[in-house]
């Protein structure tokens, strides 16, 4: 007998450029928050749902203010309601997430959360085992994907005739390969014009990754007009007139959508700081080599964390030994020598 459509609810994020950079102990929560990348992999599943009678539900809720909605919107996860996050804590906002779901009067058959902050909210509110029992928890960061457990989680007490093992794949295959999508953007560098660089994630609270990082660009642009794109939000902005003087160096912080700002660039650096929270996240890295954009990057801290990063080094990865000037330089004018290639997951990729 046919079992009546799922109602599932998504719980994504998305880079919020107007929020400032946290400090201190706020600053640990940075590894579990899932940005850009956590809307991109949810569209990448609700593209690939069947459009029919009798197709599952799916009702996105974006956690954070309202540009976060809407960033995630353009992104293609079309939240359609949102959930503040108070003090930036995933009890506040399980406290305000369980309210909307009494609200909404819907008894939901799972929640995919597409990060890891997103699943400490969902257990908060009930959902996974637990306390509440509200319904299967579906944990999908595509920061950190995890092939082996599937990411799912039944309650105490598990409802008849529930399969979700399929839904926890698709999941699954979505925040490995995140969608991409086609933008507009300007064109390649040329000889003669500069070269875009981007800095895929904020190092800034580590002194010595942010001498590598500038070392690097330095150096790059001893030999060719290079200009440096960081993050909205890059806390290294706010002490980028302390670098020496350089005609050929400019930076410039990009608030664009995270596929538009990939794709202005011609490389990447992906910097590491010696604490957990000061990186670029292996789904991360992989998201940019799957673009066709090369990536500077440490593989001994992307290892076990991707299926990108299994089996040795990927095409593209430029890899480091160490967070140092010299070898940042070495590997960044290496990848600056590359053409971009195409994206490697099956799917159309529009670069320029």
């Amino acid at each position: 007998m046919n079992r009546r459509p799922y109602h599932i609810v998504h719980l994504v994020e998305a880079d919020h450029p107007a929020l400032p950079t946290p400090e201190g102990d706020t600053a640990l929560e940075m590894l579990e928050r899932g940005g850009d990348l956590s809307a991109l992999a949810c569209a990448a599943m609700l593209d690939a749902q069947p459009a029919s009678p009798g197709a599952h539900v799916h009702a996105v809720v974006a956690l954070g203010a309202a540009p976060v909605a809407r960033r995630a919107a353009a992104l293609g996860a079309n939240p359609v309601a949102r959930v503040p996050v108070p003090f930036g804590t995933p009890h506040a906002t399980a406290n305000v997430l369980r309210k909307v779901i009494q609200h909404t009067g819907v008894r939901f058959d799972a929640c995919i959360a597409w990060s890891a902050f997103a699943a400490r909210v969902a257990r908060l509110t009930g959902f996974g085992p637990g306390r509440g029992d509200l319904a299967p928890l579906i944990e999908a960061d595509p920061h950190r994907p995890d092939t082996e457990g599937g990411g799912l989680e039944r309650p105490n007490r598990q409802r008849e005739g529930a399969d979700l093992t399929p839904m926890a794949e698709q999941a699954l295959r979505a925040a490995i390969a995140p969608a991409r999508l086609p933008v507009a953007c300007e064109p390649r560098s040329t000889i003669g014009e500069p070269m875009h660089v981007a800095l895929l994630a904020d190092p800034a609270p580590s002194g010595t990754a942010n001498l590598a990082w500038r070392g690097s660009a330095l150096a790059a642009a001893a030999s060719s007009p290079i200009v440096l794109r960081l993050p909205a939000g890059c806390a290294g902005a706010r002490r980028v007139g302390r670098l020496p003087a350089a005609d050929t160096l400019s930076i410039v912080v990009d608030a664009a959508p995270l596929p538009h700002r990939l794709s202005s660039a011609k490389a990447a650096l992906a910097v590491f700081g010696p604490r957990p929270y000061q990186h670029a996240s292996p789904g991360l890295v992989a998201y940019a080599l799957a673009l066709g954009l090369p990536v500077v990057a440490d593989l001994r801290r992307l290892a076990g964390g991707h299926p990108a990063f299994a089996s040795g080094v990927p095409e593209g990865l430029h890899p480091v030994h160490a967070c140092a000037p010299i070898e940042m330089a070495r590997a960044l004018l290496a990848a600056l020598d590359k053409q971009p290639r195409a994206g490697t997951h099956g799917q159309p990729v529009t670069l320029c």
